[in-house]
């Protein structure tokens, strides 16, 4: 029960911590009632967080493939940046954009919640649904990708086709 409420305690000391330095990062000149102020919110934001994490019951899931993943990250956003680039301009000439979408299966011992963080932080692909239950090779998840091209990053998270 007591390392319970020191991990409860810990989460929220955590978030209130990150919360704060977001939000002094965003003020041109920090003054004593601006610290204040971002403490305050940071701590309500922070209880929230901690209650919602609590409700959903969500935590990482497995660890597997989280190195790749870290290193093909940076590359794909790049990528995925001159690839955002093309869509842009031919839209602007009157072609209509090619995003769809599609069901992935991430691959097996992935955790979804990291995994759905990462492919969602790219410019091509944006997590949209992951529905209950896991298929035979993994999780299952409904993704809006901004063309047909798979990146590194998609090919190191998911396995088998897009559908």
């Amino acid at each position: 029960m007591r390392q319970g409420w020191f991990a409860a305690w810990g989460e929220v000391l955590a978030w209130w911590a990150v919360l704060v330095v977001v939000n002094l990062m965003f003020i041109s000149s920090i003054s004593t009632l601006e610290i204040v102020v971002a403490a305050a919110g940071a701590m309500i934001a922070a209880f929230a967080a901690r209650a919602v994490h609590s409700a959903s019951g969500a935590g990482p899931g497995g660890a597997r493939r989280w190195g790749a993943a870290l290193l093909a990250w940076p590359g794909a956003v790049l990528a995925d940046l001159g690839r955002l680039c093309v869509v842009t301009v031919r839209a602007l000439h009157g072609r209509s954009p090619e995003g769809a979408l599609k069901t992935v299966t991430l691959q097996p011992g992935t955790g979804a919640a990291w995994a759905c963080g990462v492919l969602s932080s790219t410019p091509s692909t944006y997590v949209v649904d992951v529905p209950e239950g896991m298929t035979e090779g993994g999780q299952t998840v409904v993704v809006h990708v901004m063309d047909r091209e798979l990146s590194r990053l998609d090919r190191v998270l998911t396995v088998g086709p897009r559908r």
